[in-house]
């Protein structure tokens, strides 16, 4: 909900996660500073761009809010 609440739409908002998973840094998070404090979320990732795109669609299916709001 932050995701979509700052970006404003699908595309946005992964290109947004996309783009934090590859440069993490807490001034562009829109998580709160306790949530980043408490889970260390700013480590980098190894991870490669494609796997992580694929990885971002399969958690927009899983936790999309479109549809489900009532």
């Amino acid at each position: 909900m932050r995701y979509l609440a700052a970006y404003g739409g699908e595309n946005n908002v992964k290109a947004g996660m996309l783009h934090y998973f590859m440069y993490p840094s807490n001034d562009i998070s829109v998580m709160p500073k306790e949530f980043l404090e408490e889970r260390n979320a700013t480590n980098h990732s190894n991870i490669g761009e494609k796997t992580l795109k694929k990885s971002i669609d399969i958690y927009w299916e899983l936790y999309k809010v479109k549809g489900r709001l009532q």
